[in-house]
């Protein structure tokens, strides 16, 4: 990744983060605000969830910033993984998060709990799931066109706050037409959704920190790619990880044992130029180039 591209990349990720932090300050407030007033469970729940929001936001703009940084002698391979920690504190908010709302929302249940304010309860939640569900198609784009973990992460933290004030909503209706367990049923509900959401995130972030593979769609199109050269009589050890926002990838190849150097060369720049061109990432390929004793044999 040329560091110009680099930096384009982190100044739409920063805009699109800052956004998105100005709308869950308001969002916060507001549901914090109106749930103390009424007394709604469900809705305070959801306000801290946007406050999570909110601290994953700065998560997001530090770990990016880190990430983007050069290569030097202590990181040779780059700083990519900075933001794949950003990740893992993304998902350990919602992790913790969620099972505090949960267990606020279980403690109450089986008290008798009077709500008569469902419909003030209601209105925040639409607000909240039209604003959150428009930061979550925003964020996902820029994340998908820069290709960042963190900001993926973050925007589907904006959709578990929408999905959260849908059963908020839910919650506000059934307390309208007279129901009292309702909001505490959706604020265990929202408690969950939320832990499960950062259980999700957390093991992705966890697969890519152990050097788990980068995903088999993206190994099998490699694997094709390389395997239409017809200079190529086999390949095996193929190895693609993920480091941040770019694709290591190292594969050994078998050719012509009578091919020069120069001609080996020049297939493994061709193969390195395909594979460029059919993966959507950023990669740095390793092409390790075995010789066909078949070939010399038969010469």
């Amino acid at each position: 990744m040329t560091s110009a591209a680099s930096n384009s990349e982190s100044a739409r990720i920063t805009r699109i983060t800052r956004i998105g932090m100005a709308g869950n300050v308001v969002l916060a407030a507001i549901k914090l605000a109106v749930g103390f007033l009424v007394g709604s469970i469900s809705l305070v729940a959801d306000g801290f969830h946007s406050l999570s929001d909110l601290m994953t936001d700065f998560a997001v703009l530090i770990g990016t910033t880190a990430a983007v940084r050069p290569a030097d002698r202590n990181h040779p391979f780059g700083h990519g993984k900075f933001e794949t920690f950003t990740v893992v504190a993304i998902a350990a908010v919602l992790i913790a998060v969620g099972a505090s709302l949960a267990w606020k929302a279980v403690s109450t249940i089986g008290r008798d709990v009077q709500l008569v304010s469902g419909a003030w309860i209601m209105a925040v939640a639409l607000v909240s799931i039209v604003v959150k569900e428009r930061l979550y198609r925003v964020t996902l784009k820029v994340a998908e066109g820069c290709r960042s973990a963190a900001l993926r992460a973050n925007a589907w933290h904006h959709r578990s706050d929408a999905l959260s004030s849908v059963v908020v909503l839910v919650g506000g209706a059934t307390t309208a037409l007279g129901w009292g367990y309702g909001d505490s049923l959706a604020g265990l509900l929202v408690g969950l959704m939320v832990l499960a959401v950062g259980g999700k995130l957390g093991f992705e972030a966890l697969m890519e920190l152990s050097e788990g593979s980068a995903g088999g769609e993206i190994v099998e199109r490699i694997e094709e790619v390389i395997n239409g050269f017809t200079e190529v009589r086999g390949s095996h050890r193929l190895r693609v990880r993920r480091i941040g926002r770019e694709l290591m990838m190292d594969i050994h190849i078998v050719l012509d044992s009578r091919l020069t150097v120069m001609e080996a060369h020049n297939i493994v720049i061709e193969i390195e130029s395909a594979v460029q061109a059919a993966i959507e990432w950023p990669i740095t390929l390793t092409v390790h180039v075995d010789p066909d004793e078949n070939a010399k044999r038969d010469g």
